[in-house]
């Protein structure tokens, strides 16, 4: 790309470093009339085969860099034209800035544009689905965001109403793992923008479609709104109904990929939660009292009966744990925090 964006030539490319056709031609043995066709169309990325573009990348300094460049600008472009087409316009700025990687953003984007649409398709729950991960979940949570300068979007409020009124539709769809995923995806992005419950959650009929829905929407909204009373509630009935209990154990480990994502949301009887914990830790710092609180009262308990060692974070944990403990003003949440430090100790 040129400063403002525009597509370069091979010729260009090649320019400032010295290079003729025939050095080009000579360096990534390619015939000069295979050179001699690319070097001055500035669309030659379009033209060029993939065998041919690997050994310019190998063996010119500067071709791989912008034809990554070159790709990403192209994709980002046409998606920034959909979306104002369906009236969301693009921060560009945030975009640009961001510290995920620019794929990810771009594919929060696209999702935007299946929710805007509103088409409660196989391919739209199938897109949406792919966003359970710890890298994607920070590219949609930028895409929803409403802080200035970090959301992708200038205003996001369509993609809120268009979720909100996505997902019941998604919902009556015949039962499928990407249905259940998506579904619980979107209700959790705008209930941890809103900080309300979205959704009417019910706790009526155990069933994966159910629980998992309401996973995603207490977990946005604990995050959302500092709701104790919303935390204690959804210990309860974890304790009361085994589904919860098993989506809530599967839920973490595939998240941060310790465990590989099943649709019988199954997890295999030895499994070491490292990355895990290491996103528990991370967010034992930066998440809200009650949301600390969920996961000492819940979370970690179930955690540690699959996993005693803690990801070989035991010791991380303990310390962790007292630090932020120490400085909760919610009661509940200091003892609880103080009542699992003494069971790891003893543990340890």
């Amino acid at each position: 790309m040129t400063a403002d964006g525009e597509p370069k030539s091979l010729s260009d490319i090649t320019r400032d470093m010295g290079l003729n056709m025939s050095d080009v031609a000579a360096f990534s043995g390619l015939d000069e009339s295979t050179i001699f066709r690319l070097w001055d169309n500035v669309e030659w990325l379009d033209r060029v085969s993939g065998r041919s573009l690997q050994s310019l990348m190998s063996s010119v300094p500067g071709i791989a860099e912008y034809s990554m460049a070159h790709a990403v600008r192209k994709r980002r472009d046409g998606l920034v034209d959909n979306l104002h087409r369906e009236g969301l316009a693009v921060d560009l700025g945030a975009l640009e800035n961001s510290t995920v990687p620019q794929q990810h953003l771009l594919n929060a984007l696209e999702a935007a544009l299946h929710i805007v649409r509103g088409q409660a398709t196989q391919k739209t729950s199938s897109f949406i689905a792919r966003f359970w991960g710890r890298d994607q979940d920070r590219a949609l949570s930028a895409l929803y965001s409403t802080d200035a300068g970090h959301g992708l979007l200038v205003d996001p409020q369509k993609l809120f109403d268009s979720s909100v009124d996505l997902a019941p539709r998604l919902n009556r769809k015949t039962y499928s793992f990407h249905s259940i995923l998506a579904l619980n995806i979107l209700t959790h992005q705008v209930s941890k923008v809103t900080g309300t419950l979205e959704t009417d959650l019910g706790f009526e009929v155990p069933g994966r479609q159910a629980a998992f829905m309401m996973r995603g929407v207490v977990m946005g909204t604990l995050i959302g709104s500092n709701d104790f009373e919303l935390a204690e509630r959804y210990r309860r009935e974890l304790d009361a109904t085994p589904v919860y209990a098993a989506l809530e154990e599967w839920a973490f480990p595939t998240y941060t990929r310790d465990g590989r994502i099943s649709s019988d949301f199954t997890l295999p009887s030895s499994l070491s939660l490292r990355n895990t914990a290491t996103e528990v830790l991370r967010e034992i710092a930066v998440y809200n009292d009650a949301y600390l609180y969920y996961l000492v009262s819940t979370y970690i308990p179930l955690a540690l009966k699959r996993d005693p060692a803690f990801g070989g974070k035991i010791t991380e944990l303990i310390q962790a744990l007292e630090l932020r403990g120490a400085d909760c003003q919610d009661r509940r949440t200091r003892q609880a925090c103080n009542t699992l430090v003494r069971r790891l100790k003893v543990s340890a």
